[in-house]
């Protein structure tokens, strides 16, 4: 046999490296196939056991199947076996231990990240999360304590309105009006159910009473700046430059203010209003205002924020918690251009329906 036909009849063996099943773990995942995702980079990790991105990309899929304490054993696996100095596993765990409540453990890696990598890929993300630690001073996990509105009729009305079910809130507005005819807030609530079923006419007429009061209704004040930006009504430049400048004493107003820059799309402004009122223990947060307040961080580029703050949502309303999920897998799921919808801000599934939700 010629030495030729010898080479053609040689079986030649395909070497599966380490690299090899790592690439089919990342497929898988990026595939949403979790499990099978583990499965892979756990046999690269077999052929290659000291390799530190195949043990810090099983530990994000695992922090994707929310098994948080087994992620953060691969990265301090890492971190004492392999590599000291990636610094990136110190923003992992920290991730990862605030999942879990280990608040300490999280601020403690996350000021080691950052001392290491002050200008690190995640530094924005890092300081988002440290921000939300340090500065709540509170568990993340605390129960949410009821909401101290004026009465419960009151407390329905604003849900209502804040889940976008504005029938349910002009109705339950008119029967509390019929009982309590001088409660100022409550018509401007009505005023804001029928501003968002399309009836401006009627809407506006509220707003105009309640703001021709010898002391104008605050909240008339912020819904009629929304109605005539809505509308494209003339002077509407002029409502809005005066909102900007408002600095409201009562925490409710401050609210109200915030809600009403997202409206017309002061984000930036909303935001710092939003945060103010995050860091004031005195408000009593709703599962409601957490959304709000991801929504536009997201709006304003703070992702990690946006996470962090559903991820509390969720955990606050169980009851709900499907919304939360859905969010949380929207923002994952959407680059660092997209800007989420402003209908959205609504506490509901973002349908087509709310995502359309506009005064015409």
């Amino acid at each position: 046999m010629s030495e030729q036909s010898k080479k053609k009849g040689q079986i030649i063996p395909f070497m599966q490296d380490g690299a090899y099943f790592y690439k089919k773990g990342i497929e898988a995942y990026q595939n949403r196939q979790i499990d099978q995702s583990i499965n892979y980079i756990e046999r690269a990790i077999r052929i290659e056991p000291q390799e530190p991105v195949f043990l810090c990309q099983l530990a994000i899929v695992l922090s994707e199947k929310e098994d948080y304490h087994g992620a953060n054993a691969l990265l301090n696996r890492v971190l004492t076996e392999v590599d000291p100095n990636m610094a990136e596993c110190h923003f992992f765990i920290a991730n990862n231990a605030a999942h879990i409540g280990e608040f300490d453990e999280a601020q403690k890696h996350l000021e080691r990240y950052l001392e290491m990598e002050p200008d690190g890929e995640f530094k924005e993300d890092a300081e988002s999360l440290l921000y939300m630690i340090e500065e709540e001073g509170i568990d993340f996990l605390q129960e949410l304590e009821n909401f101290p509105l004026e009465n419960p009729v009151i407390d329905r009305i604003v849900d209502y309105l804040n889940k976008g079910d504005y029938e349910w809130a002009e109705k339950e507005a008119r029967g509390f009006l019929m009982e309590e005819p001088k409660e100022w807030d409550v018509y401007a609530y009505l005023a804001e159910s029928l501003m968002y079923q399309g009836d401006l006419t009627q809407a506006k007429s509220i707003l105009q009473d309640l703001l021709m009061k010898e002391e104008p209704n605050f909240i008339a004040q912020c819904l009629m700046t929304e109605l005539l930006y809505k509308k494209d009504e003339q002077g509407k430049d002029v409502w809005v430059k005066n909102l900007i400048h408002l600095r409201p004493i009562k925490d409710w107003h401050c609210y109200y203010l915030a809600k009403t820059l997202f409206a017309v799309k002061k984000y930036d402004q909303s935001y710092k209003w939003f945060k103010k009122l995050y860091i004031n223990s005195e408000f009593d947060k709703h599962p409601a205002y957490f959304h709000q307040m991801a929504i536009v961080a997201w709006k304003n580029g703070f992702h990690e924020r946006a996470r962090l703050l559903w991820e509390k949502t969720r955990k606050l309303d169980k009851e709900n918690e499907h919304i939360s999920k859905v969010f949380l897998e929207q923002l994952s799921e959407s680059d660092e251009h997209f800007s989420p919808e402003d209908g959205w801000f609504i506490y509901a599934l973002p349908t087509s329906e709310l995502e359309g939700t506009t005064v015409e």
